[in-house]
């Protein structure tokens, strides 16, 4: 009896392994499939863009090259870094259609035709990275591929854009305007004459009049030190700025993030973005989420900016960064990546900088990795609905 019942639960086991290894295997194939699909593609996209660094006709074209290969190496390398966590071999090379075209392209360098052929080749390829990221494959497969592919999407059309027609050099660090309704701005205006306001009522219940009585000096204290919290209390430029300086595209490769938090200030969904058209950061449809710069460092990274913008507020109203101003140095931060690993910083440091003069190092520096936050600040002009300054808040990794 007790042998045939031992027999029994063998059977049951060996069918219970049997159903779950192939359901595994089928949850792993799509990001298998899709890691070595945008790869082979990256491989393609990299060495074309290196060529054209070397064998282009003009200036503009060299320059989108330049900036082309070193974005498709950092998407590569986010590849690698996921395969890796998931024990999926990639590719090494591309495709013989690939390198096939990788030849003709290569049979053009030094005649007048090379340009066009590059630009034709670039726009080829890019075209199917974006039906790639935009197909099935990736929406099948885990959460951090997926997130892979959502943070490649707004590069791949930021670079499609360069390749569409004639070049198009859109390599400029983009301006950060996260602000177009001025609410902000109105209230800190209205917050400033206030204090004005309640700044010379407690001056004149203070001098006016001798002897002043006790209850009419108590007023005027109260007033004075209510005008200099509003004036004062909010933090200014703080704390030291993280070092900032080139690093190589395969230390700022990990996951992309797509969950923010500010413990007992902010929470929100964090949505990958490239530079639109007009050259300004494009931000997510709804001013409740946050952008992500996609082209740098992805949280968790060992080097690298993860930079992170959102709304001070639109047209319809506050933004999701609307609190930032009053975050202070020391504060955590909490990153979630695609996969669900949770990366917490601490800030070090605030400036605000006028927008034409935020920092270029912002959008591709750090040797060591660091978390920037952006917003707009300062005043606010409403017939060109922009903020004058952007408020940058700096982070690193805590231990």
């Amino acid at each position: 009896m007790l042998a045939r019942l031992s027999a029994l639960l063998l059977v049951i086991v060996a069918g219970a392994l049997a159903t779950a290894q192939p359901a595994s295997a089928t949850a792993q194939q799509p990001d298998a499939d899709y890691l070595n699909a945008a790869h082979q593609l990256d491989l393609t996209i990299i060495q074309a863009a290196h060529s054209g660094t070397i064998h282009g006709q003009t200036s503009c074209l060299k320059s989108v090259a330049a900036q082309e290969e070193r974005d498709h190496r950092r998407l590569a390398a986010q590849q690698l870094e996921v395969a890796n966590q998931f024990g999926i071999g990639l590719v090494t090379l591309p495709s013989a259609a690939q390198r096939e075209q990788l030849a003709a392209l290569a049979a053009k360098a030094g005649t007048s035709g090379y340009d066009s052929a590059w630009l034709a080749l670039m726009r080829q390829l890019h075209q199917q990275y974006l039906a790639l990221v935009e197909g099935e494959l990736p929406k099948s497969a885990s959460p951090a591929v997926e997130s892979v592919a959502n943070g490649a999407k707004p590069v791949i059309e930021m670079h499609l854009r360069t390749v569409s027609g004639p070049c198009k050099d859109e390599t400029k660090p983009p301006v950060v305007s996260t602000g177009d309704g001025g609410q902000v701005a109105d209230a800190e205006r209205t917050r400033s004459r206030a204090a004005v306001l309640l700044l010379g009522v407690g001056v004149l219940l203070l001098l006016v009049g001798k002897p002043v009585p006790v209850r009419r000096r108590l007023l005027g204290v109260v007033a004075v030190g209510a005008a200099l919290v509003m004036v004062f209390g909010r933090p200014g430029d703080s704390g030291q700025v993280p070092d900032a300086s080139a690093s190589a595209v395969d230390r700022e490769a990990a996951v992309p993030p797509v969950r923010l938090k500010l413990p007992g200030v902010l929470e929100a969904s964090v949505l990958p973005v490239a530079t639109a058209a007009d050259g300004r950061l494009q931000m997510p449809a709804s001013a409740a989420d946050v952008g992500w710069w996609a082209a740098g460092a992805a949280p968790g990274a060992s080097g690298g900016t993860v930079l992170l913008a959102g709304h001070v507020d639109t047209a319809r109203g506050r933004g999701v960064f609307a609190a930032l101003s009053g975050v202070r140095v020391g504060s955590r931060v909490a990153v979630t990546a695609g996969g669900g690993d949770v990366h917490w910083y601490r800030i070090v440091a605030r400036r605000t900088y006028r927008q034409e003069a935020l920092p270029a190092d912002l959008f591709h520096g750090a040797v060591k990795p660091r978390l920037a936050l952006v917003t707009c600040t300062g005043s606010y002009n409403h017939t060109t609905h922009r903020y004058s300054s952007n408020l940058v808040l700096y982070g690193v990794p805590v231990d």
